[in-house]
């Protein structure tokens, strides 16, 4: 299948909306109820927006990589996972490196 530039910025978008989504569940459970959108996105739109722009350079090198044309059918699939993943991995290298600069690690 040939997904366009568009389509795959979607999917990437649609993983970071299922990532949120988790985050929000999990909240809302141990505020019972109580989750406060507001306070979620004043604390969280740097990583979303770090999402973003990770799936929007992932976009742009999609053509820099050969290996991506043999992917085909896949390649949605793997942009909504990037979607998904990237606020994970950015939130494990700024713990990491919160935690060294804190001197703790």
């Amino acid at each position: 299948m040939n997904y366009t530039n568009l389509v795959l910025f979607a999917l990437g978008l649609f993983g970071i909306l299922i990532h949120n989504l988790i985050k929000v569940e999990t909240i809302n459970r141990q505020s019972e109820g109580h989750f406060n959108f507001k306070k979620f996105l004043s604390l969280e739109w740097p990583s979303i927006a770090i999402s973003f722009s990770v799936v929007g350079v992932c976009l742009i090198a999609k053509h820099e990589v050969k290996q991506l044309e043999e992917v085909g059918n896949w390649l949605g699939l793997a942009f909504v996972t990037i979607g998904y993943t990237a606020q994970s991995i950015v939130y494990k290298y700024l713990g990491t490196a919160e935690k060294k600069i804190k001197g703790d690690a």
